[in-house]
């Protein structure tokens, strides 16, 4: 492949050149991790493959949303949600796997389920309030249970402490704004310590249209308009010099109006001899989240442990959908057509409440270095659908929409409790080798209560019953310094997905379209094993690694069509079919030329394919490039990304309902050119400036479009040239 001689041609030269100039100055800053293994780690001493996203790297490309806080990290994608005209952040793919797949945690705390359109639930993340950001690539559920099929991603929220100076207060007002979606953003932050007490306050609000696409699109995506507001709290109180009580209120909530142009003009439908023509489709969301956490951190050297965290918690996560549509039908009838103009009202509702508690404990034994702990933690599930289509002329009130009666819950209302147990021995055989092994434990105990409103979704009758399961995750790695500044690593690690209340409890009923979902308490959880291989080395002022991986997945869930039908109606099952198998190589390389000048590389070589095809959605192979600059007083800083991106794989045809398959949207190759300004006007007013995709380049992204037919998806197409800029005073 030409991009792949390329790559190796522009990592020679920068390597190379890296050799040169490290004769020069030792200029390398040790970073440490905790991710991998819940201990501070230095990076350099991982087994497995890390990606961090630091405050600094946050501040200066102005980030605002999760695609853009995660769109530089080397081989991981946020791509767009495009299944219901609300485009929104889709989930987090790591290595060509995503969804529920990728476990991502906030201070330590597990997020919310996606449930259908995406990123529901996963993209309830203010990235305002977050300070860094760690990236464990491959299998996790050894550390983090369920969810860790492909990798964790590990956000930290802000502290007091990263703050105050020596006055011991802080507080700053930030007015941004972003050209491509309009929005304006303000942010008020706070924090102060007395004597044994540290407060942080963040109140974000920010207001957005919908994301512009390239000039040259003929069709672009739905108007929207929306707010959103979050507010971070922390409070840490000091009660010795060994411990300190935390607790943090994370709380947002966003709102979305939608005009939804697709949803426009006419439509038939053969199941009740009814055409409709719909003249306005309004969308309304919200989405919503609240964390309250409690703390408690240790150091207190016994038998049992050195340290600890105890950790409570207890969060709700709520996600609204509601459409207002005026429309025109007529009914064909045994006394001819009916016309009538109506309005339709819809409301999908999906609530999550989860609590519990965890216990992470350290101990140091010899030349062990040990983290065990419990979790235990109660989730609650539940869906409810509402729909109501009035007779303008009459004022007549129809509950029975395409012969399904509202209102009704998808699937019942249900409840999981999850017990772990886990512990992780870093073992130091030598002064040259280092042994890792990781084990947990994990039981599910799941159930539903079937109810009215969900029985009507369930006409033929099937039992809902409790399921069970267990799951032992492993994970064996090492690490050898095979010279000076150069060592060796390899890791096997194991990952596993636990069937949520969708998949093993949903029995909703379509008549209209003749088709019913069946629950199947006989599902089983996804799995994974990964294998890494990589080196890493440092020379004086350059850090490097390079690791190849291979990652094994099976009984993938998907639905499956069971025949016969129950009474002409066609039976749909969720189960375990699918296999995917993915494996590459990645290539990173950060350089300090000197005290103004540093430079990055991440390379990005992948394949993959599900179920013996191709699979969709692995990202086409990737350069990226950043060059950053230092003034010698730091008031001005400059940084550019350049990403190079390998045209798509053809896929198979989409399948067209009526029709032949359609071939499959494709993307081309590109070069893009993002370039970012900092400059301190006076010691306490910072500007920024940004702009993305500085040449105009038009491009689609792959992840965004893979699985549409050709053609149609204009609409999805990324932003052409489009600035940022933002003002922070500092008092």
């Amino acid at each position: 492949m030409k991009i792949l001689r390329n790559i190796l041609i522009i990592c020679t030269l920068v390597f190379n050149y890296t050799l040169i100039i490290a004769q020069e100055n030792d200029q390398t800053v040790e970073e440490v991790v905790t991710v991998s293994s819940k201990l501070p780690i230095p990076i350099d001493e991982v087994v497995g493959t890390v990606d961090v996203i630091t405050l600094d790297e946050i501040e200066t490309r102005m980030v605002s949303d999760l695609s853009q806080l995660l769109e530089n990290a080397v081989g991981v994608n946020v791509p767009m949600d495009i299944s219901s005209g609300r485009s929104r952040n889709s989930d987090v793919t790591i290595r060509g796997v995503g969804n529920n797949r990728v476990n991502i945690f906030i201070d330590g705390f597990r997020t919310g389920d996606a449930y259908q359109s995406g990123g529901y639930g996963k993209d309830l993340v203010d990235t305002e309030l977050i300070k860094r950001v760690e990236i464990l690539k491959g299998p996790s559920s050894a550390l983090y249970g369920s969810d860790g099929l492909a990798g964790t991603v590990a956000y930290t929220t802000k502290d007091a402490s990263d703050l105050v100076d020596d006055s011991k207060k802080y507080l700053s007002v930030s007015l941004a704004s972003q050209a491509v979606n309009s929005q304006e953003k303000a942010t008020v932050l706070g924090a102060a310590v007395f004597n044994n007490l540290e407060t942080l306050i963040q109140i974000s609000n920010r207001e957005m249209n919908e994301m512009e696409v390239h000039d040259d699109a003929s069709e672009t995506l739905n108007p929207m308009e929306s707010e959103q507001d979050s507010i971070l709290a922390k409070f840490k109180i000091s009660l010795s010099n060994n411990s300190s009580l935390n607790f943090t209120l994370d709380t947002q909530e966003t709102d979305s109006e939608y005009n939804l142009l697709t949803d426009l003009g006419m439509g038939f439908s053969a199941s009740n001899m009814q055409m409709e023509n719909v003249s306005s489709s309004v969308g309304m969301d919200n989405m919503s989240r609240d964390r309250y956490s409690l703390t408690y951190n240790f150091s207190k050297s016994n038998k049992l442990f050195d340290s600890g965290v105890v950790r409570f918690f207890s969060q709700t996560t709520d996600q609204r959908t509601m459409t207002s549509k005026n429309k025109a039908i007529v009914t064909f009838g045994a006394r001819g057509p009916s016309f009538a103009p109506t309005s339709e009202q819809s409301d999908y509702d999906f609530n999550q409440e989860v609590s519990g508690y965890s216990i992470d404990m350290t101990k140091v034994i010899g030349n062990h270095n040990i983290v065990y702990g419990l979790e235990s933690e109660t989730a609650e599930y539940s869906r409810n659908n509402d729909k109501t289509e009035v007779n303008l002329i009459t004022g007549a009130i129809n509950k029975t929409l395409a012969n399904t009666l509202y209102p009704h819950k998808r699937f019942p209302d249900s409840e999981v409790t999850r017990e772990a147990f886990f512990i992780n021995d870093r073992i130091y055989l030598n002064d040259k080798t280092t042994l890792v092994l990781g084990a947990r434990y994990d039981s599910y105990d799941q159930k539903a209560t079937s109810d009215e409103l969900h029985a009507r979704n369930n006409i033929f009758g099937h039992e809902v019953k409790p399921r069970s399961d267990s799951e032992v995750s492993l994970k064996v790695g090492m690490i050898r310094d095979i010279a000076e500044d150069m060592s060796l690593f390899l890791q096997y690690a194991e990952g596993y997905r636990n069937p949520n209340f969708d998949e093993a409890y949903n029995t909703y009923t379509n008549l209209a379209q003749m088709y019913t979902i069946i629950p199947n308490p006989d599902i089983t959880a996804e799995t994974s094993e990964g294998l890494e291989v990589g080196l890493r080395g440092s020379l004086t002022n350059t850090s490097w690694s390079i690791v190849y991986y291979k990652n094994d997945y099976e009984d993938f869930i998907a639905y499956e069509y069971l025949f016969p039908p129950i009474r002409g109606v066609l039976q749909v099952q969720y189960q375990n079919l699918g296999s995917v198998k993915t494996d590459g190589i990645e290539f990173e390389s950060k350089t300090i030329f000197n005290d103004n000048l540093s430079a990055s590389i991440g390379v990005s070589l992948a394949d993959g394919e599900e179920d013996g095809g191709q699979l969709s959605t692995l990202s086409p192979d990737s350069i990226k490039i950043g060059l950053t600059y230092n003034s010698d007083n730091n008031k001005f800083r400059w940084n550019t990304i350049t990403s190079l991106v390998e045209s798509s794989p053809v896929l198979e045809p989409i399948a067209q309902r009526g029709g032949p398959p359609l071939p499959a949207q494709t993307t081309s190759g590109r070069v893009t050119f993002d370039s970012y300004i900092s400059y301190d006007i006076t010691s306490k007013l910072n500007m920024k400036l940004g702009i993305r995709n500085l040449t105009d380049v038009k491009y689609w992204d792959f992840q965004t479009v893979s699985g549409q037919a050709e053609g149609t998806a204009d609409e999805y197409l990324m932003p052409g040239r489009n600035a940022s800029f933002s003002l922070r005073y500092s008092f």
